[in-house]
C-alpha cells in the first residue's frame, strides 16, 4: 500500500477508536452480566484500535494485520452479546 492508504487506515482507526463510546451507550442497556462483557469489550477496543496505530505510522502490515484480527473478534463478541436467538436455532 501507498502511503496515502496508510493515511486512510489510520483515519480509519481513529473511527473504530471512537465507536467504543458508542459500544458503550448500548452495554448500558444490557443486564448486568452482559453490560459487564460489553464494557470491556468496548475498553479493549479501544486499546486495540490506538496500538493499531503504532505499525500504521510505520506501515508495518503484518503487525497491523495481528492488531486488525483482533478488532474484528471484539466486534463480533460484541454483536454476540446483542442477539437474544437461543442457541439451539
Amino acid at each position: 500500500m501507498d502511503k496515502a492508504e496508510w493515511n486512510n487506515v489510520g483515519g480509519f482507526l481513529r473511527k473504530v477508536y471512537a465507536v467504543s463510546e458508542d459500544m458503550k451507550s448500548i452495554a448500558n442497556g444490557f443486564d448486568a452480566d452482559k453490560k459487564s462483557k460489553g464494557m470491556t469489550l468496548a475498553e479493549e477496543l479501544k486499546t486495540f484500535s490506538k496500538a493499531a496505530d503504532a505499525p500504521t505510522g510505520s506501515q508495518n502490515g503484518p503487525e497491523f494485520l495481528a492488531y486488525s484480527k483482533k478488532i474484528v473478534t471484539i466486534f463480533d463478541d460484541f454483536l454476540d452479546l446483542l442477539s437474544d436467538v437461543p442457541d439451539e436455532l
